[in-house]
This record gives C-alpha cells, structure tokens and sequence, in this order.
C-alpha cells in the first residue's frame, strides 16, 4: 500500500502513546476543540508522536455556534462558529497552526456542527472559509472536512474536491441495500475513511468491505480513522488484515 495511516479518534481510555504507536499509525486528537492546550502538554507529545501520524481536530470556536461542555473552553461569541469569519475563530486558528507544527501532524480535521446541511448558503460558507480563513498555508497541514450526516457522501466528497480540502466519509454507514461499488468511483487526490461503527467489533464482511477501499484506493494518499468503542480493536484487525495481505500478494 502506498500511503495508507490506520489509527482511532482519541486514545482508548487507559492507553499510553508510545503503545498506541507500535501499535497503530495514525491517531485523530480532540484535544484542541474544547479549549487550548498547555504548550508543555503539546511539547510532551511532540517527543512521543511520529510525525505525519496525528489529525488535529479544530477548535469548535472555528466551526461550532453551540460550545461543548467543559470549563476551559476557547473564547467565542455570536459571531464565532459555523464555518464563518471571526476574530476569536481566528485567534484559535494561530493557536492550531502552531500545535500542528509542534506535532508535525498529518492533517487538520475540521468537524461540521449537527445540522449543517447542504444549502447553498453553507456551501458558499465552506468554501469562502476554506479559501480566505483557514487555507493550507494557514493551518500548516492537509485539511480535512468532516460532513454532517445531512450530506450525502458523494455530494460531500464532489463539493470537498472543488474547495481543495479531503472529505472525511464512512463506506460502512450506506442506504439499505447501496452497494459497495458506489463509493469506489470517486476521483480525489486523497482519501479519509471515518468509521463510526457500533459497540461490537466489526464482523468479517464489514473488514472485507474496508480492505477491498483500501485495495482500491491504493495509488492515492488514504487515512483511516475508527471512532467506536471497539475502535482500538478494528484498526488493529484492519491493519493485520492489510499486513497478511500484502505478505500473502509478495510470496505469489
């Protein structure tokens, strides 16, 4: 596989990074959207952190009206959040940049508020943010949007490609009775697969289903990023899954 990263959103409760990272190869951090992070806490992790192996989730001042709980939250007022222009938003948006380089992470993950559906209103929104606010050269790294499940996935990943970002989708959560095959024909220049999954491990033709995105997608950048319970145990599945298959394809 030419760049494949397979990682979880968050650490699993009681997990040490440098286990994580002998284990898994890419790793999506909240920390950030709540509040800001103390620099030693960010230079504590820069020592254990590979780089090009985190995605870090933007503050919610920059894409969220309603904050989360919490005691130390980002500044903001009414008219930070939803994607828009604000000085608050852009003071975070330093504050990203500089833990991005601190880290030197793969990708800057910017998450839709609930309800962030695909008008045309919030379509020019995204895209007059993505290209005046929070450009690459602003954040530092790769960016990756992250759509309400008000979007369907290949409306999101055609309208992420016309803005320059990656679409962040979930192959596994599709219609009843959507084949596979519809999410293997999207032209991009990379690729980030989101699993939400339920609270069991996924079964065998779920994993299958992941490895033939994989197998598909190989020639462009892909990352992979499972957020359920069972999240530490399908990346690891998935990553042995990938592993076999590639001894098994070198032997032939």
């Amino acid at each position: 596989m030419a760049d494949v990263r397979i990682g979880t959103v968050d650490l699993p409760d009681r997990m040490e990074r440098e286990h994580y990272f002998r284990e898994l190869t890419y790793l999506e951090v909240s920390s950030l959207f709540a509040g800001p992070v103390n620099a030693s806490v960010l230079g504590k992790w820069s020592g254990i952190t590979p780089k090009d192996a985190v995605g870090l989730v933007a503050p919610f001042v920059l894409t969220h009206r309603q904050p989360p709980k919490g005691s130390k939250l980002w500044a903001h007022d009414l008219s930070s959040g939803d994607f828009r222009d604000s000085g608050l938003g852009r003071v975070a948006l330093g504050q990203l940049r500089d833990a991005v380089g601190k880290l030197g992470a793969r990708h800057a993950v910017f998450r839709s508020p609930p309800l962030f559906a695909a008008s045309q209103a919030n379509r020019d929104t995204l895209k007059a943010f993505f290209s005046e606010v929070a450009t690459e050269e602003a954040v530092g790294a790769s960016r990756v949007w992250v759509p309400d499940g008000l979007w369907d996935a290949r409306t999101a990943v055609k309208f992420a490609t016309e803005i320059g970002v990656i679409c962040a989708i979930d192959p596994l959560a599709r219609e009843p009775g959507q084949p596979l095959e519809s999410f293997l024909d999207f032209e991009v220049e990379a690729l980030y697969l989101r699993i939400i999954g339920l609270n069991s491990p996924l079964g065998a033709e779920k994993q299958d289903d992941l490895v033939a995105l994989v197998e598909h997608y190989e020639a462009i950048p892909l990352t992979i990023a499972f957020d359920s319970p069972s999240r530490w145990q399908d990346a690891r599945n998935l990553k042995s899954l990938l592993d076999l298959e590639g001894a098994s394809a070198d032997d032939s």
